[in-house]
């Protein structure tokens, strides 16, 4: 049974494990927050985005009153005109890190190039909040969006997408009580989807490249330890959405992933699984590489030559290489976009 909405109880604490491994976690982990936050912050500082590039305002909603929402409203939009479409973002992270600033050039893009109201959400995050309190979080808050009269979007066609942990909960929370059914459509962003396979198994089958570790070589571990307690079972959809059941998912969903990323593999896999419930044969995509099902329902992309958060992950001081990874990401979520207008958006 899913769970519910209702405020979850107060910190839970992780099962034992060996002290020296505990320690070991935390201290990387709290230490990789610490870090990321700084970085984040003076990011922020350094980089002043110009307006367009700003959420258009900033909100709390009462069921998570301390989380502040970022909404994104296309700088042509005229009040009282045409309802805009609605795309709701939960941003990466591990589950550990970064808040929904990190998401505003997306968020940001998606509105003013796309013509979409973008909410991004926040929720509590691990280790203190471990699961299932991020997906809980973030379904009270989509359902807070849903219920808000003052957005100028259709809240009869949602969508929910995310990067990375993000792209996790928004499979997790689309199947959730109150948004199963009126989630239309779900785009993931090289998620987690399978906490049961081994980091080991998933880094032995992503390709090899001399040199050049996996991102998440070594940080994966810490983050799983803060996020998943002990006796979770890993098969638990919300938590390992491959192990959904296809009725309890949105009728339309676009997976991605990178070809350099240790969580590529699980996230084709399940794009293969859900297609196999779909009718006719798969179109190959002209751009990239991956297809969708004929009726469009499942999209798979496999970004070549690139690695997890690619399109999050500025390259300094070496502006082509930069100028590469931007283009490929604006390709990216164009490409997205256009799939969304095409099937969900109707």
């Amino acid at each position: 049974m899913a769970p519910t909405l209702e405020e979850p109880p107060a910190p839970i604490a992780l099962a034992p494990l060996p002290f020296s491994t505990r320690l070991n976690s935390a201290i990387r982990l709290w230490l990789m927050k610490i870090l990321v936050r700084i970085v984040v912050e003076i990011s922020f500082l350094l980089r002043r985005r110009p307006p367009l590039k700003r959420p258009t305002y900033i909100k709390t909603y009462d069921v998570r009153p301390k989380i502040k929402n970022r909404v994104f409203v296309p700088s042509t939009y005229q009040p009282g005109g045409k309802s805009l479409p609605l795309y709701i973002d939960i941003h990466g992270g591990g589950f550990a890190l970064c808040d929904p600033r990190v998401d505003d050039e997306y968020c940001s893009y998606m509105a003013q190039r796309h013509g979409m109201c973008v909410v991004s959400i926040g929720y509590r995050r691990a280790p203190r909040y471990p699961f299932p309190t991020p997906p809980m979080d973030c379904a009270a808050l989509a359902q807070a969006v849903l219920d808000d009269p003052d957005l100028p979007c259709d809240k009869s066609i949602v969508v929910i997408g995310g990067f990375s942990a993000g792209g996790n909960l928004s499979l997790a929370v689309s199947q959730m009580d109150g948004l199963r059914g009126r989630v239309k459509a779900v785009v993931a962003y090289y998620p987690v989807v399978d906490f049961s396979r081994s980091g080991k198994r998933k880094l032995k089958n992503r390709p090899a490249t001399p040199g050049v570790k996996d991102p998440l070589e070594n940080s994966g571990a810490w983050m799983e330890w803060g996020y998943v307690p002990q006796a979770t079972r890993k098969t638990d959809p919300i938590l390992s959405p491959i192990f959904s059941k296809r009725e309890d998912l949105p009728p339309k969903i676009c997976l991605i992933g990178c070809e350099y990323d240790m969580l590529r593999e699980e996230a084709e896999d399940m794009a293969e699984q859900l297609a196999q419930a779909e009718p006719g044969q798969k179109k190959i995509l002209k751009v990239g590489e991956g297809w969708e099902t004929e009726n469009g329902n499942i999209r798979w992309e496999k970004v070549l030559g690139r690695y997890h958060g690619f399109n999050q992950t500025p390259i300094y001081f070496d502006k082509p290489a930069e100028a590469a990874r931007v283009q490929r990401a604006h390709e990216l979520h164009d490409a997205v976009a256009e799939w969304l207008y095409r099937t969900v958006y109707l």
